[in-house]
């Protein structure tokens, strides 16, 4: 059963590395006007009912544990490459925290805790611009996330115990995008959007343990993290001359 998420990513992989080569090889052939913008970024991280990564409760016997998103956030390094006056191609890396708040009430009374994962993305997306101003753009874009995990988290404390174990060190994602960016001639680009970050698995199997006084464990349950994320984004590119276009010699 553990071989078929495994064919599936590694499937996946493939798949996602052809595409990006092929849109390459296209940027590559059919550039008119194009332009090659590097730029960094932060995004805060936020819950949301409507898209999955809202507080989630769990009830055992008489025993409740409710996992909320606590506060995190992505920063990271973008570069876009232009192909027309609508179209572009984006890809980058970003680190990524996130946070969870972990509370449990049992017989001895109520007990929490946090849990922080750290994770690494490589994105790639197409994106489609359409212009509201000299000066102003509106942007959508969607794609694929490359997410790693490098390590299992554990963390112990007096009242609670929790282990995470992530399902797999590479999980794919798919990612979509929309924002408004003002464009200067001499200062580079300014951006502010949302970006929704969708695994196609769980990110990490958890186990949370309930304590007593002597670390004895009353109970336990086991439960998965999605890893479904949104975002609010802040970006900048820094100012470049659109790429001279080859002539033929």
């Amino acid at each position: 059963m553990k071989a078929l998420p495994f064919r599936l990513f590694t499937r996946c992989l493939r798949k996602g590395f052809l595409l990006i080569f092929l849109m390459l090889n296209f940027c590559i052939a059919n550039a008119q006007e194009k332009t090659t913008k590097i730029g960094i970024q932060i995004k805060p991280v936020f819950a949301s009912k409507f898209f999955g990564t809202g507080p989630q409760s769990i009830s055992d016997s008489s025993y409740v544990y409710t996992i909320s998103q606590g506060p995190a956030f992505s920063a990271g390094l973008m570069i876009r490459k232009g192909y027309t006056k609508t179209l572009s191609l984006e890809f980058g890396i970003n680190y990524v925290r996130r946070s969870y708040n972990i509370a449990a009430t049992g017989s001895l009374g109520p007990a929490k805790t946090d849990l922080k994962i750290i994770g690494y993305e490589i994105p790639v997306s197409q994106l489609v611009f359409i212009r509201l101003s000299r000066n102003i753009f509106m942007n959508a874009s969607g794609g694929f996330c490359i997410n790693m995990f490098p390590t299992d988290v554990i963390k112990l404390n007096s009242d609670i115990a929790v282990y995470a174990g992530r399902r797999l060190v590479f999980n794919p994602s798919l990612i979509a995008n929309i924002g408004f960016e003002y464009r200067t001639e001499k200062k580079g680009y300014f951006y502010i959007g949302s970006s929704l970050n969708r695994p196609f698995s769980s990110i990490y199997f958890m186990t949370i343990d309930y304590l007593n006084s002597s670390g004895n464990v009353l109970n336990n349950i086991q439960t998965e993290l999605k890893g479904t994320y949104l975002t609010v984004d802040f970006r900048y590119f820094f100012h470049e001359n659109p790429d001279k276009k080859k002539r033929k010699k």
